[in-house]
């Protein structure tokens, strides 16, 4: 897998940490954890692709010619779905009494919840598709640790980008970043499958 194919999966990937960094920026957050965030989400996208190439160049090795298939298929599931959130957003619901507490609650803040371990679950979130991707990549045979770099770095930046971007913009790039990320998972799996 070339440079450019690697840095669109990373693009494609870092869509999730860009549109909820969006909106973590549009709710309020410090510089100092601007900084802190991006560097957390740029991590954890190089440990978890890091972790499911290592699991697909094993499953590679095992299943030979049909991993790549496998992995390809994964690409374009993953796509598919980050494509259908899009258009087929989950609808939370709350009791009355609930959302009539949380609406009148004003001192809630964003800074709160990425204080201490917050800020590692908020990070492995977004990076959860990024273990599916690099089992992907690993049944292709791509370069390890160049892949793995690129993702986390590109990760790190677009969480800051839209850290930063939220403050200024508001939301309404997150669907189109996500949009497109999909949409590039999609095309490359199916370049993958043929």
């Amino acid at each position: 897998m070339n440079l450019a194919w690697v840095v669109a999966v990373a693009i494609a990937l870092g869509a999730d940490a860009f549109s909820l960094s969006l909106a973590i920026g549009l709710a309020g957050i410090r510089k100092s954890m601007v900084l802190r965030l991006s560097f957390v989400v740029a991590v954890f996208h190089v440990i978890m692709p890091l972790s499911g190439m290592i699991l697909g160049q094993a499953s590679g090795s095992i299943l030979g010619h049909y991993a790549s298939g496998i992995g390809a298929l994964v690409l374009i599931g993953l796509g598919g779905r980050m494509v259908y959130k899009v258009y087929r957003p989950t609808i939370e619901r709350y009791p009355l009494g609930e959302a009539r507490k949380a609406l009148f609650q004003s001192n809630l803040s964003t800074n709160t919840s990425l204080s201490g371990f917050g800020i590692y679950v908020l990070a492995a979130s977004v990076s959860l598709d990024a273990l599916s991707v690099g089992f992907s990549l690993g049944t292709i045979r791509a370069d390890l640790l160049i892949s793995v770099l690129i993702i986390g770095v590109i990760a790190g930046l677009m969480t800051g980008i839209g850290l930063v971007l939220g403050r200024v913009m508001g939301t309404r790039l997150g669907d189109k970043a996500e949009l497109l990320g999909g949409l590039a998972l999609l095309l490359i799996g199916v370049k993958l499958l043929f």
